[in-house]
């Protein structure tokens, strides 16, 4: 047993061999571990304060109340959609950046809203009590579903919260997350992209680190800011070398309790298809961004997202090529197995037959209904429209789980926006997206034949841009819910989502009534094993809910920890000011007034991975010392298995902040806010 416990700590971290490692539900915090460490103990009116100070962004990343009149800080990157979406050709805030010395000139975003966690209750055996032995996995799944359902409309009805239940360790438990949603947010600041996003994609995932990735809203409510007592208070110096810090959070999702079957299906099939996917959709981006400087400024914030997405794709794949992950969970299982009967492997068969029947129908659910049919917003709105007409007329418990009563409110927000639509922009990647539709899918497959019939794809195209109305919000709203209006739409994107309907709805019911079905019994099982070998002491994999991850500021190799801002300057010049290492006007002007020596940048051992981003990184005293913006290269292997050797957070300095706001920006009433 002991050779079982050494392995199994490689992979789930008990709480004994690494206090540094977990991102731990607020619900479940290992408090006596960090206490042993750090000779921190982290209190429940602690707890609760940081919770609530906390916030999730509904474009996706995380941030933090910085103020009690609601002031909001979170990274520029995560912002970046807002704040295009404000801008025009005129008035690019991306490339010039924005200041709003007083409340009358915050900028409203047509389509941002951010999240407070306000409570969570575990329903495990609410859920378990609709479900018996008898029933097939399926039969369970929609049980679940219909339970699920019927938790949340409760819940809302019940608090006016916007429910969500969460499934933890892939099934084994689940937890209804309650938040109060904040739907007028408004810009207050942000700097240029070019020093918030200086290096670009070269130095993405690397350090030393010289980027000023932060941004400030505020958050209002009855057109007045919101007034909360919860908000994180400005450290006085930044992190100190060898104290707890504290990342507050929403990471995206890890899969580190998963099989070595569904690791090597990543490793094989579902990250290579993605990753071709990202390749060809930058291809596209880039070549449209060329014909023009308009053109470049509507596709560059894509252009950044898909970079992003490739560099870690790349890493992903590398990583799981290792002998570390896939070798080391297999050596792992292979010990479990020894000790486990053959009716307690099952779970383990299950999904390697479960993964073995998706294989077959993968890249057709992956352009049908997953990432790849994604072809372009407005084809989005038209599924959604399509979608919800149909959803609608079915018991709330057997909808597809967007279209239920709680996800409403959410979609609504996303149909109706106001955001502006580039039709240049939407034809051509209508055009890119449809190519490669039937390039992956072959000319014969019927939801091919169905899509696009005898025409070429830019004749349909053509005709598409011509009558469709979809870009108008006014239009969308009558089509809103509104099945009849929908059923005898004309508008050609509405019929072209009804063509691929009937193939997309086939495959998104394999994945939801048979594969995630067996995955969510067989990862149920999985984790009551390693319940009983190990007791509870490891923590869910991310879910995109807040988490708490504890760690140190610390060098690696010969790194140190912290940069200045002097290195800003000096890598400018070594790249000769050009892109991506050159720097605003305002900043080369403001040199003289700079401290160079200023802590800018900074890493940590703490736990991330995507969706932290904005996350703040606060001291035991629950102050903001920093703001999470990244990961080192080191931790694109951190999705399957923490290893803090080299691996690092990425953060800017609470120090560095302070002072470019100050000096550089002049925002004197910010910097005074922060401080309060």
């Amino acid at each position: 047993m002991k050779r079982i416990s050494i392995i199994f700590s490689l992979f789930f971290f008990t709480l004994s061999l690494f206090a540094d490692e977990g991102m731990w539900p607020l619900n479940s915090l290992p408090k006596e571990s960090i206490h042993e460490k750090y000779g921190v103990l982290l209190e429940d009116d602690w707890v609760e304060h940081v919770q609530k100070s906390c916030l999730r962004v509904s474009i996706g990343g995380s941030a933090s109340f910085v103020s009690p009149h609601g002031l909001m800080m979170t990274n520029h990157h995560v912002a970046s959609k807002a704040i295009f979406d404000l801008s025009n050709e005129e008035n690019d805030l991306m490339k010039e950046g924005f200041y709003a010395p007083t409340r009358d000139k915050e900028l409203k975003c047509p389509n941002l809203y951010v999240d407070q966690l306000i409570q969570i209750r575990d329903v495990t055996e609410e859920i378990a009590s609709h479900l018996s032995p008898e029933m097939t996995t399926t039969e369970k799944e929609k049980a679940r579903k219909e339970a699920i359902a019927a938790i949340k409309e409760s819940a809302q009805n019940e608090t006016g919260l916007q429910p969500e239940v969460i499934t933890l360790y892939r099934g084994a438990r689940h937890h209804l997350y309650l938040y109060k949603r904040y739907s007028d947010v408004r810009l207050v600041m942000c700097p240029e992209e070019a020093v918030a996003n200086f290096g670009g994609d070269s130095d993405n995932f690397e350090f030393p680190r010289y980027c000023l990735d932060m941004t400030f809203f505020r958050v209002y409510e009855n057109d007045q800011p919101i007034e909360s007592k919860h908000y994180l208070k400005w450290s006085q110096g930044g992190p100190k070398l060898g104290e707890a810090l504290f990342v507050l959070g929403h990471p995206g999702g890890t899969d580190r309790i998963l099989t070595a079957d569904h690791l090597s299906f990543y490793r094989d099939i579902s990250y290579p298809l993605t990753l071709q996917y990202i390749d060809q959709r930058m291809a596209c981006l880039k070549k449209f961004g060329e014909k023009s400087e308009e053109n470049k400024r509507i596709s560059a914030q894509s252009e950044m997202v898909f970079a992003n997405g490739r560099k870690v794709y790349r890493g992903l794949i590398e990583g799981l090529n290792s002998p570390s992950i896939i070798p080391s969970k297999t050596e792992f299982e292979n010990e479990l197995f020894s000790e486990l009967s053959k009716e307690e492997q099952k779970p383990w068969e299950t999904m390697k037959l479960a993964l073995d029947d998706v294989k077959t129908y993968y890249t057709d659910y992956l352009f049908l209904e997953g990432l790849g049919s994604r072809f372009s917003k407005m084809y989005g709105f038209a599924k959604h429209l399509v979608r919800i007409v149909e959803e609608q007329e079915k018991p709330n418990g057997k909808r597809l789980k967007e279209y239920t009563e709680s996800e409403l409110p959410t979609l609504k927000l996303a149909v109706l926006t106001t955001e502006p639509i580039y039709l240049d922009y939407e034809k051509t990647l209508l055009i890119d997206g449809l190519k490669r539709f039937e390039k992956t899918l072959g000319k014969d497959h019927p939801a091919v034949q169905a899509a696009l019939g005898k025409k070429s794809i830019e004749d349909l195209v053509d005709e598409i841009m011509i009558q469709t109305q979809l870009h108008d919000p006014e239009y969308r709203a009558s089509l809103y819910q509104n099945k009849e209006a929908v059923e005898n739409s004309n508008d050609p994107l509405i019929q072209l989502v009804k063509a691929i309907e009937p193939y997309a709805r086939v495959v998104r019911n394999k994945i939801d009534d048979n594969f995630l079905a067996i995955q969510t019994d067989s990862y149920a099982e999985i984790t009551h094993l390693l319940f009983e070998k190990q007791g509870q002491t490891f923590y869910p994999d991310a879910t995109f809910t807040l988490r708490l991850s504890v760690g140190s500021m610390v060098g690696y190799d010969d790194v140190e920890p912290t940069t200045v801002l002097g290195g800003l300057f000096d890598r400018a010049k070594k790249h000769s000011h050009e892109s991506p290492y050159s720097l605003p006007k305002r900043w080369t002007n403001q040199k003289e007034t700079l401290n160079l020596k200023t802590p800018y940048n900074f890493v940590s051992t703490n736990d991330i991975i995507g969706g932290n981003s904005g996350s703040p990184i606060i001291n035991a005293q629950g102050e903001i010392v920093g703001l999470i913006f990244d990961g080192n290269a080191y931790t694109f292997t951190w999705d399957f298995a923490f290893d803090q050797k080299q691996g690092r957070a990425i953060s800017v300095h609470s120090e560095g902040i302070r002072h470019v706001l100050k000096q550089v920006y002049h925002a004197n009433a910010l910097v005074n806010e922060i401080a309060l």
